[in-house]
Parts: structure tokens; sequence; C-alpha cells
């Protein structure tokens, strides 16, 4: 279903860990183009999530040796796989993420972002006014009732 977040997910999973330079999670998001790392732990587990914010700060701080455990963002809500894009899309907004890392039990099954979302949002807008355009066809426009062969409907406002 193209509802589902899952469509939209962006892989393959890249992480970092905590000990890890931000030079070198700032080299791994450039050479693939993406905003945001998801750290973990030893154990695999997400601790954190890093992102193009982070780096910022830390440069303007003049902080180039630092760790990525240094900036991170620790407090880290993630989304379930199933999840539906307005439920994740609204965990965005109210908490000011652009970045959400999708999980099924304990393993990352990829991170989406705000521009995925958006993405999302406008194949679905597009599906749903191709259902539109395809129902209009033969429906009036004001009653929704088929339209009959003189061009008029149940409600009589007709076809035009």
């Amino acid at each position: 279903m193209l509802s589902e977040l899952k469509t939209y997910i962006s892989k393959p999973v890249l992480v970092v860990r905590e000990n890890d330079s931000l030079l070198r999670a700032t080299r791994e998001m450039r050479n693939h183009n993406i905003g945001a790392l998801v750290v973990v732990n030893e154990n695999e587990e997400v601790v954190g999530i890093i992102t193009e914010r982070d780096v910022v700060k830390a440069f303007a701080d003049g902080n180039f040796d630092a760790t990525v455990g240094d900036y991170m963002s620790r407090e880290v809500k993630g989304v379930k796989i199933g999840t539906d894009i307005y439920t994740a899309l609204k965990t965005m907004v109210d908490n000011g993420f652009r970045h959400l890392p999708v999980v099924e039990g304990d393993k990352v099954h990829g991170i989406v972002s705000i521009r995925d979302l958006v993405k999302a949002l406008v194949d679905l807008d597009n599906l749903s006014n191709m259902r539109i355009e395809a129902s209009d066809l033969n429906s009036c426009p004001v009653c929704g009732l088929e339209i009959d062969e003189f061009g008029y409907c149940g409600c009589g406002a007709g076809s035009d």
C-alpha cells in the first residue's frame, strides 16, 4: 500500500558508532548524499542520530576533532516499519525532527527524511487525483451519481 512508510525508507541502512570521528560521519553523509546517520552501540541498538546540523554546529564551534557522540542527538524517536506516512510526519512535526529511524524490534531497517515524506504525500496526491479523474468520467461532480446517456444525473445538475 502506498501510504505505508516502508515504500519511502532510505536504504541501505548506514550507521556509525559514538566513538567514530565526526569527520568520518560527515564523509559517509557526503558519499551517500544523505543528511543523517543512525548511531548504534556495540549491540547494534540505536543510541542516537547524527545529522548535517550537528556537524555544522561542531565545526562552527571549531571542534574539528569531535566524535559522533559529542554532537549526536540521544533522544531518538523511531517509528516501526509498518507506520503510515501521516503518523511518521506527525512525529517529525511534533518533535522538530527532519529524520526518523525506522525500526522493527531491535533492528534498524532504514531512515526516513522529511524529503521522503513530502515525496510520499505528492505520490498520494497524484494517485488520488488519478482516481478522481477516472471517476469523473462517469459521475456527477455535484452528487457523485452516474451520469446518464443524456448527460444528466439524479440531482439534475448534469455533466456541465
